[in-house]
């Protein structure tokens, strides 16, 4: 069968989780036989290193953080109803004919991109991996969690809760994430599901000897609390505190004697570095979804310390590892001697599970 993968990023302009899922959903779909297209969003000046079987739309979504008020409220209205970018990806799909489309994180791409699925004829899966259909900014931090229920909010919703067709079938990784969504009028006539995001290959049984450090991976910014990293950092001297990624916050971070920013990694150098770490800390002030990074410590027997927000907990209880109090710089401290004191017991992994099987047999 010939699949359809919809995410607003994909490689080379990847920045979070959701694009590794979409990348190891195309590579567990091709093993199983099926013809795989991607449609994505790049910008004007498009990089050497883009992916071959790949339709990458012009857009603007990845220069968003850097727009004034004005100029993102406008942006995010022509999001809505982006007439341009439907006729685009219905004349993809009425060309590439697939019968299944699995979509993915939208902004950029136009939230009339399920009308246009449906209107190819193809089935649709949605994945669900933040709350960019409850508030355009996807993110909501903790302490703040009216943000999503305010009159702009609402209205938000209900625009974003017309454009899914009855017959598009919703998949969360986390319980919390899906609940949220129903609790806020969404998806109320639609066939849902919660399906664990893919596990990468288990190394856990590979010898590897633990260097002094922990890790922070991803995108360096404010939600993602780096700051607490780096503060935590200072309590500990005798261990050092890597911070692999990018993003606008490295601009303000000074490097110390046991705090060191490594930069972009790819996957397999991700994994190395996490197996060679004691802990990967995850210490964010945004509500999360299902952290991919959790998925990839887990892999590699590695514990996570992370924030009490979300869908982490559901991993920490299926994984191992240990939660603290959200955006508490002594709470993470606490957490964090703890684990040298006591260590994190990990749990036993799942039985491996094809996730791209599990998405076709809805």
């Amino acid at each position: 069968m010939k699949i359809g993968l919809i995410n607003n990023l994909y490689k080379p302009y990847n920045k979070g989780g959701a694009e590794r899922i979409v990348e190891l959903s195309a590579d567990e779909l091709r093993k199983l036989g099926h013809e795989v297209f991607i449609i994505s969003t790049g910008p004007s000046l498009k990089k050497d290193n883009e992916e071959p079987g790949v339709y990458y739309l012009k857009s603007s979504y990845s220069e968003l953080n850097k727009f004034n008020f004005v100029r993102r409220l406008i942006w995010q209205t022509g999001n809505l109803v982006n007439l341009k970018k439907y006729n685009q990806i219905l004349n993809i799909l009425k060309t590439e004919k697939p019968g299944l489309v699995i979509s993915h994180n939208l902004m950029g791409l136009g939230l009339l991109t399920p009308r246009a699925i449906n209107n190819s004829g193809a089935r649709q899966i949605q994945v669900l991996h933040d709350i960019q259909l409850l508030h355009p900014s996807g993110l909501m931090y903790f302490g703040h969690e009216k943000l999503i229920n305010s009159v702009f909010a609402r209205i938000y919703q209900g625009i974003t809760g017309l454009m899914f067709p009855a017959s598009t079938i919703i998949v969360s990784p986390s319980k919390w994430l899906l609940d949220l969504h129903v609790n806020h009028g969404l998806f109320k006539n639609n066939n849902k599901k919660v399906i664990a995001n893919p596990l990468a290959s288990s190394s856990r049984n590979m010898p590897t000897e633990k260097n002094k450090s922990f890790l922070m991976a991803g995108q360096i910014e404010y939600h993602k609390g780096v700051d607490l990293f780096v503060k935590a950092a200072d309590h500990f001297p005798d261990y050092n505190f890597l911070i692999a990624g990018d993003g606008s916050y490295k601009n303000i971070i000074t490097e110390t004697n046991n705090l060191r920013l490594i930069g972009q990694k790819n996957p397999a150098e991700v994994s190395r570095l996490l197996q060679e770490s004691l802990a990967v800390i995850i210490p964010s002030r945004c509500y999360e979804n299902s952290p991919t990074i959790i998925y990839e410590a887990a892999s590699v027997g590695t514990p996570a310390i992370a924030a009490n927000l979300g869908g982490i907990p559901e991993l920490i209880d299926r994984f191992g590892g240990l939660l603290f109090e959200p955006d508490n710089e002594n709470s993470l401290i606490k957490t964090i001697s703890e684990f040298l004191e006591k260590g994190a017991a990990l749990k036993p992994l799942p039985p491996q599970e094809n996730y791209a099987e599990k998405l076709l047999a809805l």
